[in-house]
């Protein structure tokens, strides 16, 4: 009877045991203990964190269909696809500096297609006219004229109104604020993605806002690459083809077409009481663990498991090291003008100080401010002073061509252009050839046309140990005072005479 009794309690371990391992093996994925496969090839996509639901930022993780989609594709041609929801200005600026590999639901127009090669089709875009509820007076396009119609800055609808005189088109950061100013009347209208903007609406259970019933432009979005970059576009294209034909897209849009404010509720919940469970479960596989210590067998098993773990800590340092990059060349550039900004000037002029003293080679540093600038923005507006930045920094980089010649936004309205191994002379060539360009350009502020002046200082120096890296900004900045002081629209380069 001993025996028995002992034979019946080895066997009720035994069931034990492979309750709980089947236990694991069902549900320790949801907790986050699986393993992490992503040892294959990576493409990283970048997308509008201001697209919801098709792309958004999700306290720094990217969601939405088109990201779904995405990574869909990767499945079907063996690639992990990382989507990284951010600032879509920025986004298209890093895809063509090489910073990622394509950008995740943008439209074609001629612009782009200048610099981009695009995808076959990847979502149906219903670009659509958003107006207050009680508003009978707009019914179309054509009644937008003399509007103010909000459009995303950067976006698709923003070229779109370049071919509708009259229509004041207003940029648009933010799309909880926007709906608010198209209730409040600040703005006129919205045009946006109707899928974005109702969900938008369904999310903040905005009232008073109604959708013109045809849509103002219907449209297909792709994937964009790097112009000649056709191994990464035949890549995209084969997997949108395998997704496609056995009908992955379509299931994950059925997933998605019902994100509405409930919806997105119930889905809480759900979220809530998954992670409740898969406590739970953590739990019970503490306890089965420390219980299987017992049996020499698993230890193996166990030492493997570490070992897993080290490995995907490893893989998400690395990830995290590569995010923390492309972070740090996004904080380098001037949000507005694109080119770099005041923090990477000081980086930039400290290596080039250096460097120059090191070799014994003349830098030079010419400093420009903007003729009355603060006049032409209380006379013409903000934004017409945001356009006059822009293009006053395009006609800056159009000059400056050479390796290693840097171009930043050093102030709100002064630029820098520091050159290595570049004489007084030399220098002083440059600076007129931007005074040149830019006095060339005309702005055009509805009916007038607008001229644009700057005022250049520049210096020259080679630098020894005796001096130090503040005097050459000081010379080229007193170089500038100068040349405001004899009647601005002027280059003047510092020599002892200026002192």
């Amino acid at each position: 009877m001993r025996m028995i009794r002992n034979y019946s309690k080895w066997w009720t371990d035994v069931i034990t045991a492979i309750f709980v391992l089947v236990l694991l093996y069902l549900f320790l994925p949801l907790s986050g203990f699986a393993k992490n496969s992503d040892s294959r090839d990576t493409l990283v996509l970048l997308g509008n964190e201001n697209l919801a639901p098709i792309v958004y930022n999700d306290n720094g993780t990217a969601k939405g269909v088109a990201v779904d989609i995405a990574k869909a594709i990767g499945d079907k041609i063996g690639y992990n696809v990382q989507v990284i929801a951010m600032n879509w200005e920025q986004a298209q600026l890093l895809v063509l500096n090489g910073g990622a590999d394509g950008l995740l639901q943008i439209n074609p127009n001629p612009e782009r297609d200048i610099i981009y090669d695009f995808s076959t089709p990847l979502l149906k875009s219903e670009f659509s006219i958003f107006i207050q509820s009680d508003n009978v007076t707009i019914k179309s396009i054509d009644d937008l004229r003399g509007k103010n119609v909000g459009v995303e800055v950067g976006g698709y609808p923003s070229t779109l109104l370049r071919d509708y005189k009259g229509i004041n088109a207003v940029m648009l950061y933010d799309w909880e604020t926007s709906f608010k100013d198209l209730c409040n009347g600040d703005i006129d209208a919205i045009i946006v993605d109707r899928w974005i903007g109702e969900y938008e609406l369904a999310q903040r259970k905005t009232a008073g806002v109604k959708i013109l019933e045809n849509p103002f432009k219907t449209q297909v979005s792709r994937i964009a690459v790097r112009k000649g970059d056709t191994e990464t576009l035949n890549l995209i294209n084969s997997g949108l083809a395998k997704a496609t034909e056995d009908g992955t897209i379509d299931k994950i849009m059925e997933r998605w077409q019902g994100k509405r404010v409930v919806y997105v509720t119930e889905e809480y919940y759900q979220t809530f009481f998954l992670h409740s469970f898969s406590l739970f479960l953590l739990l019970v596989a503490l306890v089965a663990i420390y219980f299987f210590t017992k049996y020499r067998r698993l230890s193996k098993k166990l030492k493997a498991s570490v070992k897993d773990r080290t490995e995907e800590l490893r893989q998400a340092n690395d990830k995290l090291k590569a995010a923390n990059e492309k972070l740090e060349l996004i904080s380098m550039i001037d949000g507005l003008t694109s080119v770099g900004n005041r923090r990477a000037f000081d980086i930039a002029y400290t290596k080039a100080w250096n460097l120059s003293l090191r070799e014994g080679m003349q830098l030079s540093l010419i400093m420009m401010d903007i003729d009355h600038f603060k006049v032409f923005n209380d006379t013409y507006g903000h934004l017409a002073g945001d356009q006059a930045l822009i293009k006053i920094a395009e006609a800056i980089k159009s000059v400056i061509r050479r390796p290693g010649d840097l171009a930043a936004r050093y102030g709100g309205e002064e630029f820098v252009v520091l050159q290595i191994n570049t004489t007084e002379e030399g220098a002083a060539v440059v600076a007129e050839k931007i005074r040149r360009g830019i006095e060339e350009l005309r702005m055009e502020i509805g009916e007038i046309k607008s001229i644009i002046t700057v005022s250049i200082g520049g210096a020259s120096v080679v630098p020894t140990d005796e001096m130090a890296p503040e005097e050459l900004i000081g010379k080229a900045d007193r170089a500038l005072y100068m040349a405001k002081e004899e009647g601005r629209n002027r280059v003047i380069v510092w020599n002892p005479k200026v002192e």
